[in-house]
C-alpha cells in the first residue's frame, strides 16, 4: 500500500504545483493585458457588475463574437440598401426609430395604424421619438414591416447561433446584445477578449475580483478627478468663463440652438436615459466615427446649466470635447486661460492621462507640440495663458499664409523665424527646441485628426425646466421608458401581401431592449468610444500608471480550478 500512496502523494504534489503555476500564469497575463489593452480594459472594468459578468462569460467564447460582427456586417449592409431609395433626412428619421425596435412592431402589426391608434401606441414611448413615429406610420408603414421583419430574422439566427452554447453564455450575449458598444470593443480587442476568456475558465472568482478591484480602483479614481476638476474651475473664474464659452460654440458646431444650450435643465439630466441604435442595422453611415448612443452636447460638457444659467458640474468633458479644443488652434487663442487652466490640472494629474479626458487631451497636444511646447510651459505658470495665445494666434495666421501662398507653404520654424516680433513668447523657444523634436528610441506622434461631428440628439421636453420650477420634471419620460420594456411580442404580416389571400407565416418579433439610464459610472466606461477619434491612428503604447492594491485579496482557487459550469 505505501507505493500507492507514494504515488497519490506525488500527484497531488503535482496538482497543487499545477494550480499554483497556473494561477501565477492567470495573474501573468492579466498583467499583460491591462498593459497592452489598457485603455479597453478599463472600459471593460468600468461597467456596472452585471455588465463586466456578461462579458468575462462571452469572452470564454470569443468565436460568437467574430460570428456575430460578421453578421451585424451583413445585416448593416442590406439595411443600408434598403434605405438608399430614401433621402438623408428620411434616412436619419427611419435610423432613429431602429432604436425602438418593439415600436417598430407595434406599428407594423396587423394593419396600417390610424393616427388614433398610432396615438395610443406611442404613450408608452419617450415623447422625443412621436413626432418621427407618427409620420413614418403613415408614410412608411411597409417599409417598417421590413424592418421589423428583418430584425425579427437577425434574432432567431441569433438563437440558432447561441443554441448548442451552456444556457449562461446565450443569457449574456442577449444582454450585450443591448449594448452594442461593449460588443464593439470585444471585437477591436479580440486578443485581449480571448485571454480574459481563458483566464475566467480557468478561475473565474480570480477574473471577477481582478475586474472588480479595477473597477472600484478606477470609479474612486475618477470620481477624484472630477471633483479636483469642479474645485479648480471654483477657484478660476476666468477659465471657467471660457470653458462655458467653448462649450456653447462647441453645441453649436454639432447642430443644436441656442435655445436648446442655453436653457435650464432639471437635475436628473446626469442619469440621462438612452436607447442605443440596433446593433443588426448599426448606427448611421454618416457618422465618420463608431456611435451607437446619440448624447445630448452636456454629456460632452461635463455640466449642464441650471436656473439662472449657473454651471452645474457633473463630470468631466469628453475626450471628443478636448479633441474639438486642442484640434483648432484658433480656440487657443480665444479661450487661453481655459487651456492655460486644463494644462495646469495636467500637471497635477499626470498619472490620469490614460484614463482622464483633460490631461490625455493635453498630454497628446504636448506630444504633437513639442517643438514650442518646452520646460518654460511649466515652469512659467503666470505667462502660460499668453503662451496659449500666441500659439492659437501662430498656428492660425500662419494657416491663413499657406492658404494664401499653396505653392510656397512654411513650416512653423520658418514662419517663426520670419515672424519673430509678433511671437515674443514662442519664438526663442522654438528655435532652441525645434532640433530635439526627433529622440532617438522616441515614437512619433501620428497627425491628430479633425474631430468629427457629433450626431445631434433630440433632448425631450420633459428634460428642461423654467427657472421658477422647484421639482424635475424628467421623471415622467423614464415611467414610459419602463412601460415600454414590457409589451408582449407580436406577430406581423408579410409586406405586399395584403388582402391577395395568402396568410404569411407568423414572424416572432422581439421586445424592446430596455432604455438605459447612464450613470457617471457607464458615463466613464463609454469615453473609451467618445475617443474613438484616434482610431485612424496606430496604437499607441504608454507605460500604464501605478494602481493602489487592495488591502488583500482571495487566495488562488485551487478547487474547481478548470472553471465552473453555470
Amino acid at each position: 500500500m505505501k507505493k500507492p500512496s507514494r504515488s497519490l502523494a506525488l500527484a497531488g504534489l503535482v496538482l497543487c504545483f499545477g494550480f499554483t503555476a497556473q494561477a501565477q500564469d492567470d495573474q501573468a497575463m492579466m498583467k499583460q493585458i491591462e498593459h497592452d489593452n489598457q485603455a479597453a480594459l478599463d472600459a471593460i472594468a468600468l461597467y456596472p457588475t452585471d455588465t463586466r459578468k456578461d462579458i468575462l462569460e462571452a469572452s470564454k467564447y470569443p468565436e460568437i463574437v467574430v460570428r456575430l460582427n460578421a453578421m451585424q456586417k451583413q445585416s448593416r449592409d442590406l439595411f443600408t440598401e434598403m434605405l438608399a431609395p430614401y433621402s438623408h433626412e428620411e434616412q436619419e428619421k427611419i435610423w432613429n426609430l431602429t432604436r425602438y425596435p418593439a415600436l417598430i412592431s407595434e406599428l407594423a402589426y396587423d394593419h396600417r395604424k390610424s393616427e388614433a391608434e398610432i396615438a395610443d401606441i406611442l404613450v408608452r414611448y419617450p415623447e422625443d421619438i412621436h413626432r418621427t413615429a407618427q409620420e413614418e406610420a403613415i408614410v412608411n408603414y411597409t417599409l417598417l414591416v421590413q424592418i421589423d421583419r428583418s430584425n425579427a430574422d437577425y434574432l432567431a439566427n441569433l438563437d440558432r447561433t447561441l443554441q448548442s452554447y451552456p444556457r449562461v453564455t446565450g443569457s449574456a450575449y442577449r444582454d450585450l446584445i443591448k449594448q452594442p458598444d461593449v460588443l464593439s470593443t470585444l471585437y477591436d480587442n479580440m486578443q485581449m477578449t480571448v485571454v480574459l476568456g481563458d483566464i475566467y475558465k480557468t478561475d473565474p472568482q480570480y477574473a471577477l475580483y481582478e475586474t472588480d478591484s479595477l473597477n472600484q480602483v478606477l470609479t474612486a479614481q475618477n470620481a477624484q478627478a472630477a471633483q479636483d476638476w469642479q474645485q479648480s474651475l471654483n477657484s478660476n473664474p476666468q477659465a471657467q468663463a471660457e470653458y462655458s464659452q467653448a462649450a456653447e460654440e462647441y453645441a453649436q458646431e454639432n447642430g443644436y440652438s441656442q435655445e436648446e444650450y442655453t436653457a435650464p435643465v432639471s437635475p436628473d439630466v446626469a442619469n440621462y436615459t438612452t436607447y442605443p441604435y440596433n446593433w443588426w442595422f448599426g448606427y448611421p453611415t454618416w457618422y465618420t466615427t463608431p456611435c451607437w448612443d446619440p448624447y445630448p452636447f452636456w454629456y460632452d460638457w461635463g455640466f449642464y446649466y441650471g436656473p439662472g444659467h449657473h454651471a452645474v458640474y457633473f463630470g468631466m468633458p469628453s475626450y471628443h470635447f478636448m479633441n474639438w479644443y486642442f484640434y483648432n488652434p484658433d480656440h487657443c487663442r480665444r479661450y487661453p486661460e481655459f487651456g492655460n487652466h486644463c494644462y495646469g490640472y495636467y500637471s497635477n494629474h499626470r498619472d490620469g492621462r490614460y484614463s482622464n479626458s483633460v490631461s490625455r487631451g493635453v498630454n497628446d497636444w504636448r506630444r504633437r507640440n513639442k517643438d514650442v511646447v518646452t520646460k518654460d510651459w511649466d515652469t512659467d505658470r503666470t505667462g502660460r495663458a499668453q503662451r496659449f495665445k500666441e500659439y492659437g494666434q501662430l498656428e492660425t495666421e500662419r494657416a491663413s499664409y499657406n492658404h494664401s501662398h499653396p505653392d510656397h507653404p512654411m513650416e512653423r520654424k520658418a514662419y517663426l523665424e520670419q515672424n519673430q516680433s509678433r511671437y515674443p513668447h514662442t519664438t526663442a523657444v522654438a528655435v532652441v527646441n525645434t532640433h530635439a523634436t526627433n529622440r532617438p528610441n522616441e515614437r512619433s506622434l501620428p497627425q491628430q485628426q479633425a474631430p468629427a461631428a457629433r450626431p445631434h440628439a433630440t433632448i425631450p421636453a420633459s428634460y428642461y425646466k423654467n427657472a421658477e420650477q422647484s421639482t424635475p420634471t424628467g421623471s415622467r419620460g423614464s415611467e414610459q421608458n419602463r412601460n415600454s420594456s414590457t409589451e408582449q411580442p407580436r406577430v406581423n404580416p408579410q409586406p405586399g401581401n395584403s388582402g391577395n389571400g395568402h396568410t404569411p407565416a407568423p414572424v416572432q418579433s422581439h421586445t424592446n431592449p430596455p432604455a438605459r439610464p447612464i450613470s457617471n459610472q457607464t458615463r466613464d466606461a463609454q469615453q473609451y468610444h467618445q475617443s474613438t477619434w484616434q482610431e485612424a491612428q496606430p496604437q499607441q503604447h504608454y507605460s500604464p500608471p501605478a494602481r493602489s492594491e487592495p488591502a488583500s485579496r482571495p487566495a488562488p482557487a485551487n478547487s474547481g480550478g478548470g472553471g465552473h459550469k453555470k
